[in-house]
């Protein structure tokens, strides 16, 4: 079973005790700016609740603690590829595909990893850029 690269959504739902069947089994890894982003939207301390910090704030105490611990410290089973790793293909990878610095870094985490890549959100240019990279990609919204 080929590795799974997961969204910062795909990434809430695991770091909650979601189930999340498609992911059952394999290998799971996430990129640096999906954690990032995680981080900011659960950590930030904002009044609002939005896509990503919503979630973790409906929880009720004790599962919002223990889920914003997962967070904090990344547990679980939860790869990540270092950028020492992915910058060099990140840059090989700028002469065929104009993605910003997320999409990049999320297509050279792929291609690195050999990776089945999970979105909850459209995003047709890195979209594009797997499918041109033959990698596979699934789109669950």
């Amino acid at each position: 079973m080929k590795p799974a690269l997961v969204d910062d959504r795909y990434l809430s739902e695991v770091l909650r005790d979601t189930e999340v069947p498609q992911l059952d089994g394999g290998d799971l890894f996430t990129t640096g700016y999906w954690y990032v982003r995680l981080c900011q939207a659960v950590l930030g301390g904002r009044t609002t609740s939005g896509v990503l910090s919503g979630p973790f704030a409906s929880l009720p105490e004790d599962l919002r603690s223990r889920a914003t611990a997962a967070v904090m410290q990344l547990l679980g089973p939860i790869g990540l590829v270092s950028l020492r790793e992915l910058a060099p293909l990140m840059g090989r990878l700028r002469q065929d595909h104009s993605l910003n610095v997320l999409g990049m870094e999320a297509l050279a985490a792929a291609k690195y990893l050999d990776a089945d890549v999970f979105l909850r959100t459209a995003t047709p240019q890195l979209q594009a850029a797997l499918a041109h990279e033959d990698l596979s990609v699934q789109l669950d919204q």
